[in-house]
């Protein structure tokens, strides 16, 4: 039954993003960045709803009230689909830092652009550090939250690796802050398979922290411990 439940949620997934993803993509006196981002936000909440209905997942989400008026650089692991519905549905306006390889498929590609996400190439080095850098820093001028998987893949819940630089170079020098998301997502929706296990996700939203004084490496160590030590297992 798990299996008919996934297979029917997962086909209804992709043709919720085929059909608001056009909407979207509309040009811009047509679909102003508002609405653009209400229809994102709409695409979330359908999923969450559906995967609810279909799956049995449920979410609670706590530390609301920790996030700043200010927009800052987020740092959130990427286990699963679903921490996006999560991420998209209270962290919007935003960009998101993503793999380059997306571009190559025309829809995504055209989701980068409207959306004005950030596209890296992986095993760049320097090269894509000063993409993040530098469009970053004009995201979050124009007022957008960074969303950033530091980890740069997507990996088990209760796993974890070496963080990028380029999320605390970009928060280090534009002074913003960092803010730590915890989540347990990769536990009912693996990072790999078809399956989605019913059950509760718990989302925590850490407190954000000042990056002025510290390292490029204990940056990332904050965050990571703090990330790390909040997964509900």
């Amino acid at each position: 039954m798990i299996y008919i439940r996934s297979i029917a949620y997962t086909t209804l997934m992709f043709i919720s993003f085929l059909v608001l993803a056009p909407m979207a993509l509309l040009p811009s006196f047509i679909v102003g960045e508002r609405h653009r981002w209400q229809i994102a936000q709409a695409w979330a909440s359908v999923n969450l709803y559906l995967s609810k209905k279909i799956c049995g997942l449920t979410y609670t989400i706590s530390g609301l009230e920790n996030m700043p008026e200010e927009k800052c650089v987020v740092f959130v692991k990427h286990s699963s689909v679903y921490e996006i519905f999560i991420m998209l549905r209270y962290f919007s306006p935003s960009s998101w830092v993503g793999k380059y390889e997306l571009m190559y498929v025309p829809i995504f590609r055209g989701v980068f652009k409207k959306f004005k996400l950030i596209p890296v190439k992986r095993g760049q080095g320097f090269s894509e550090t000063e993409r993040v850098r530098n469009e970053g820093r004009e995201r979050l001028e124009s007022g957008n939250w960074i969303i950033i998987f530091p980890e740069g893949t997507r990996m088990e819940y209760n796993k974890s690796k070496r963080y990028g630089l380029s999320g605390s170079i970009l928060a280090k020098e534009t002074g913003a802050k960092v803010l730590p998301v915890s989540h347990n997502a990769g536990k009912l929706w693996k990072r790999r398979g078809l399956l989605k296990h019913p059950g509760n996700i718990d989302f925590i939203i850490g407190v954000p922290f000042e990056t002025s004084g510290l390292t490029l490496a204990e940056i990332n160590a904050v965050g990571k411990k703090w990330i790390d030590n909040n997964v509900v297992l």
